[in-house]
């Protein structure tokens, strides 16, 4: 009876070592908190796209529609612009 416990055992702390091994891979790979001034700005591309204007009421947006598509181009263009002057 000893060496079955004692398999189940090992193979229950190799389980749990695979197991903890991989959540840590999960994590660092999460995306960093943002700071009061990055959501600042977040909000402030989103709103300068025109994109505010369509979240209003229960239904969301068409995100399919040609315009849609337009002002979000302009919302990643505002971001990356922000992110660029950020890292200088």
């Amino acid at each position: 009876m000893k060496p079955i416990t004692i398999s189940s055992l090992a193979a229950a702390l190799l389980f749990s070592t695979l197991a903890v091994a991989a959540h840590a891979a999960d994590a660092s790979g999460a995306a960093l908190p943002l700071t009061r001034a990055e959501v600042r700005a977040d909000l402030e591309a989103w709103t300068r796209a025109g994109l505010a204007e369509y979240w209003h009421g229960d239904s969301g947006p068409d995100v399919n529609s040609a315009e849609y598509q337009r002002r979000f181009a302009v919302y990643e263009s505002l971001r990356a612009a922000q992110r660029e002057a950020a890292a200088r």
